[in-house]
């Protein structure tokens, strides 16, 4: 330790002596134990976090702060030798690095906005990654298996001033059983056909893009000549992912079939894990028949309901042809929270009006609904609970409670594991820091 905190001050030395009118090249605002913290990640996480502006010194102080505690974690992970492969990081890498290329709409508008390339991007950001995901183990450990009893949520809930309990908007959890129409032979022999019929046109010369804008069925795409954006391994399904990844730029697949109909796919270019294609969807069509035979069988499973012969529970089980509702006993899940709770003014406007007038434990009539694959498909849903706008009420939100308990019970653990800590730590800030209220406490005396 004490060679690393030699080794330390003599690259401040350094920088000191190669900077000019006192500005450093990139200054070290604090250093934990033998780990450095330098200005340009309190600039960039400002950045990032958009935490510009008027509070803009609070926010150096709560980030410093935060970034101390993560040295401190990262280096009792390392004395403890938590396990953390190269290919963890790796793929932890890939996937920050992927979620922000989508989030700037292209690999080159991220390389632009960056002036680096994505390799290069990596090596700089490899060791903060390392050192995050050590921290978070580390975290993990400390915190174990924290539970709370029902009497410290109400405890909890009671220590809550009455004039700042939260709000909570009006939620509904429903469950659903979907089925579609069945595509006949004959329907699926016709898709491919036209399918091949287009392959065939592409094979002999015609424009990729005027086929897909005037044939494709993937609406979204097909207006701009079947373009889909950029996208990483793992985004589509792996019939169509299997096939995209084997092309050369310029190539054309055969055929794909996949549960959304039968492909053709263009690759425009490869970078690594990222792909951009072209594509020509042609999805093979039920008839009407095939729709109320569908809509038929839905509504006599939901008598069968209605009259206790079968439970709900189980119907979802047998029947539902919806793959996520059907794994989770029919719910309908909330995409932002991964549970059921969904809030009224967040979901589809026509599933609403669909339950609005039900009772609890009530099931709508069959109605047609438009799949996620974009096919049509019939649907009856239960409504499970239905709560209105109201402030917090521990009968009516136990759960939120006790989540906001738990989560209060850790941060006491954490930053009773941070005090304890901090007096073993080697801690050094910039003169500018020490007026931060919340540093203050973990600043040698």
């Amino acid at each position: 330790m004490r060679k690393s905190i030699l080794f330390i001050l003599c690259v401040i030395a350094i920088q000191l002596a190669f900077s000019s009118d006192s500005t450093l090249l990139d200054k070290i605002d604090a250093i934990v134990n033998d780990k450095i913290i330098l200005r340009s990640d309190i600039e960039n996480q400002l950045d990032l976090l958009s935490l510009r502006g008027p509070e803009e010194q609070k926010s150096r102080c709560e980030l410093l702060e935060r970034l101390i505690y993560n040295k401190i974690l990262t280096t009792q992970a390392l004395k403890d030798s938590l396990p953390l492969s190269n290919e963890e990081v790796e793929d932890e890498l890939t996937r920050k690095v992927n979620y922000f290329i989508s989030a700037a709409g292209s690999q080159e508008a991220f390389e632009e906005y960056y002036h680096k390339t994505v390799e290069q991007i990596k090596e700089d950001y490899r060791e903060d990654i390392r050192e995050q995901m050590l921290a978070a183990r580390m975290r993990n450990k400390i915190l174990g298996d924290i539970k709370v009893t029902p009497s410290e949520v109400k405890g909890y809930f009671d220590k809550l001033a009455k004039d700042s309990l939260p709000y909570f908007n009006a939620t509904i959890e429903l469950q659903q059983i979907v089925m579609k129409p069945r595509v006949s032979v004959v329907q699926q022999q016709s898709a491919r056909d036209k399918a091949f019929g287009i392959l065939e046109r592409l094979r002999n010369g015609e424009n990729f893009e005027l086929l897909a804008n005037l044939y494709s069925e993937d609406i979204s795409s097909a207006q701009q000549g079947g373009l889909l954006d950029w996208a990483p391994r793992g985004t589509y399904v792996k019939e169509f992912e299997g096939a995209a990844f084997r092309l050369k730029a310029g190539e054309i697949s055969d055929l794909v079939q996949t549960p959304f109909g039968y492909h053709i796919i263009e690759m425009i270019e490869r970078r690594g894990d990222m792909i951009q294609v072209r594509h020509i969807l042609v999805r093979p069509q039920s008839t009407s028949k095939d729709a109320e035979y569908a809509q038929n069988k839905l509504d006599s499973i939901r008598n069968d309901i209605l009259n206790n012969k079968i439970s709900f529970f189980q119907s979802v089980k047998d029947y539902s042809q919806d793959e996520q509702s059907k794994n989770v006993g029919g719910s309908i899940l909330n995409y932002e929270t991964g549970g059921t709770l969904l809030e009224v003014n967040k979901i589809d406007p026509n599933l609403y009006l669909m339950v609005d007038t039900l009772s609890i434990g009530a099931i709508t009539s069959p109605i047609m609904f438009q799949a996620e694959d974009g096919s049509p498909a019939f649907r009856i849903v239960k409504l499970i609970s239905k709560t209105n706008p109201h402030i917090a009420d521990i009968k009516l939100d136990y759960d939120k409670m006790q989540n906001a308990a738990k989560s209060d019970k850790e941060e006491i653990v954490l930053q009773r594991w941070y005090d304890k800590n901090i007096k073993k730590t080697y801690l050094m800030v910039a003169d500018e820091y020490k007026v931060c209220e919340t540093l203050r406490s973990i600043l040698p005396k």
